[in-house]
């Protein structure tokens, strides 16, 4: 931490960057060597993360689970008719296709 808003960061490739730090974290636990999550867009740390994580399978990780199912939303029904009368319609009509 360089003041209370910024920090310094470093990353594998021996890259340092000055970085915003977002308000809501716990700047006592933001020590030299901690692992942080950097929003992608606004280079800010958004996160600290366990010593433990790796930072990119962290960033895919999902934190909430979706409300509804691929069935909730057609799942392959609409799929299943477009591709039934795809090949249902040359079958039916030939002199269309020939």
């Amino acid at each position: 931490m360089i003041d209370s808003d910024y920090g310094i960061i470093g990353s594998s490739s021996g890259n340092q960057s000055l970085v915003r730090v977002l308000s809501t974290l716990n700047r006592e636990d933001l020590k030299p060597n901690a692992r942080v999550a950097v929003h992608r867009s606004s280079q800010a740390v958004v996160e600290i993360l366990p010593p433990d994580t790796d930072a990119a399978v962290q960033m895919l990780k999902m934190t909430e689970a979706p409300d509804v199912s691929y069935s909730d939303i057609g799942g392959l029904d609409v799929q299943k008719q477009e591709i039934r009368e795809a090949i249902e319609l040359p079958l039916s009509h030939p002199e269309l296709y020939a």
